[in-house]
């Protein structure tokens, strides 16, 4: 657990998630979907109940591959990140993906950055060299934050999310080396 103070002068606390987090994460999912089209979701399409996501935690928690933060400001856990091995095989042992979810208050205060911090440091002590993820191309808040910790644009996948209207949003691939 490591706290840290925020650009607005609040603290935040990162540490990983219990299994009694199960309902707070389930919540900032769901409220999630609803506040941003940058997701891979549609409100709604999130089912997961309490109990399974107690089971997920409880099964991450037991994993050497997989780490998750959970970020809590104001007493509540309002985002949280994980990160984990692509892939556990010889060659792709040193590729990890990181995925974000942020309630739309807590943006552009220094918490997806804190918790990038912890994604980065768990990279480094587990030896992998390299950290990947996607993004909306059109959220410029999220991929600038990403290139100011180094991550580098290495190309798009064009028409990769469909909204209910029709219309399509390109996401970009980033990756940063360490």
């Amino acid at each position: 657990m490591v706290e840290y103070r925020l650009k607005n002068g609040k603290s935040v606390i990162v540490r990983k998630p219990l299994v009694k987090d199960a309902e707070a994460i389930i919540n900032i999912i769901s409220a999630a979907d609803t506040e941003t089209d940058f997701l891979v979701r549609n409100p709604g399409e999130f089912h997961t109940t309490v109990e399974q996501e107690q089971k997920i935690i409880s099964n991450m928690l037991n994993n050497a591959n997989e780490e998750w933060f959970v970020a809590e400001c104001d007493g509540k856990v309002v985002g949280l990140c994980s990160v984990g091995i692509v892939r556990n095989t010889q060659r792709c042992r040193h590729r990890a993906e990181v995925t974000f979810v942020l309630l739309k208050d807590y943006c552009g205060i220094g918490i997806g950055g804190k918790l990038m911090q912890e994604c980065i440091h768990w990279c480094k002590d587990k030896g992998i060299t390299q950290i990947e993820l996607t993004v909306a191309a059109d959220n410029k808040r999220a991929i600038n934050m990403y290139e100011n910790f180094g991550f580098k644009t290495t190309g798009k996948f064009p028409k990769a999310l469909r909204y209910p209207d029709g219309t399509f949003a390109d996401e970009q691939f980033m990756v940063l080396y360490i």
